[in-house]
């Protein structure tokens, strides 16, 4: 039985040749929370570089990463919350329907953006499967087991992550069937080995299997649309060179038909009329605010010609044109956050008039 601090472990929820994970529940608050312990000294010793990594990956606002502590006990082990214990092996496990692929697919697309992120910060996460991608209640994906992760940016070699790393920087460690074909070839790990793992399953959530190399691109068509195939092609290219190169291209070249993946039937057609509404009420807004401008503008104008065609003095339009702006042109679109700040804080104290902050008055 395994050891953690201040937290009583309930049951073994996952076993792997790296590392062991648990349900527990702490002592202080009650609060449930998963512990990871190694399942060997050489793991032993990554547990803080993992926890280092997703701390600094939280840290830089990224969603979807889970928080690792790092507690250097006599069993040393990573504390983190307990997410449900479901996984995308679990909502691929329970494909069905077509709408269950569709799901699956929407959730692996949040996946891409978040590995997208990891990505911009200068890491790979190493060891991407259904495994590794917990699922919450909305359905939502968030990645965790940054055991593997390392470190890209050159200009980042300095800060204690990278020096954690810097002995196993040229090895591969993984999952063999989502790892990429330069993983068995001892070529240094790249971004493109994240968007092999993805490629991988992708494939698996919309055929039912990891992929074939003995399925040609022509066989693919006969079940799925061409784009989705050209995504497969490029996602597991033999050679890295032929790759999609990181996870942001990967999302760029998806994203033209992230419908056709996430959405089945009646839901694909609300879905499509939601999003291009949504576009059509922000055009709308913006047209009304450029045509109030366009309107202010011609009352100025107009009402400097009628002033001139009628030889009178123009002092005599300022009433009409007071009416008119007043009336026809003083609505110019939804507030903006900063003007509700404003008025919200008493520095604005009527249409228009900006007042400068001075000391609050009493009730």
């Amino acid at each position: 039985m395994r050891e953690a601090p201040g937290i009583n472990l309930l049951e073994q929820v996952s076993l792997t040749n790296l590392s062991e994970v648990w349900r527990g529940r702490r002592v202080s608050d009650g609060a449930a929370v998963a512990v990871k312990f190694a399942v060997s000294a050489a793991a032993a010793a990554n547990l803080a570089s993992e926890a280092e990594i997703a701390t600094d990956l939280v840290r830089a606002g990224l969603e979807g990463i889970v928080p690792a502590r790092y507690v250097a006990a006599r069993e040393p082990h990573l504390v983190l919350p307990w997410m449900g214990g479901r996984t995308l092996r679990h909502v691929i496990n329970e494909i069905r329907t077509e709408n269950d692929r569709a799901r699956a697919c929407r959730i692996l697309l949040h996946v891409i953006v978040r590995t997208a992120a990891v990505h911009r910060q200068g890491f790979l996460h190493g060891d991407l499967k259904p495994e590794n991608i917990l699922i919450d209640s909305k359905f939502l994906p968030w990645l965790t087991d940054f055991g593997m992760a390392r470190l890209i940016q050159g200009e980042r070699l300095e800060n204690k992550v990278s020096l954690s790393m810097s002995a196993t920087a040229e090895s591969w460690g993984g999952t063999l069937p989502y790892l990429p074909p330069e993983g068995l070839q001892g070529d240094p790990p790249s971004l493109t080995g994240d968007v092999y793992a993805i490629g991988v399953m992708l494939h698996e959530i919309l055929m039912g299997r990891r992929p074939d190399r003995a399925m040609s691109p022509e066989a693919l068509r006969s079940y799925l649309p061409w784009e989705v195939v050209d995504l497969l092609v490029e996602s597991l290219a033999w050679s890295k060179a032929d790759r999609i190169p990181d996870a942001s291209r990967m999302r760029d070249r998806v994203r033209p038909f992230e419908e056709e993946l996430g959405y089945t039937g009646i839901d694909r057609i609300v879905h499509r009329l939601v999003r291009r509404s949504t576009v059509g009420f922000a055009a709308f807004f913006i047209l009304l605010r450029f045509f109030c401008v366009y309107a202010l503008l011609s009352a100025y104008v107009g009402s400097v010609v009628l002033a001139i065609a009628w030889r009178a003095p123009v002092f005599l339009c300022v009433p009409a044109l007071f009416a008119f702006l007043h009336f026809v042109v003083r609505w110019e679109g939804p507030e903006t956050g900063e003007e509700a700040a404003l008025r919200r804080s008493g520095q604005v104290r009527s249409a228009g008039r900006f007042s400068p902050p001075g000391p609050a008055r009493s009730a």
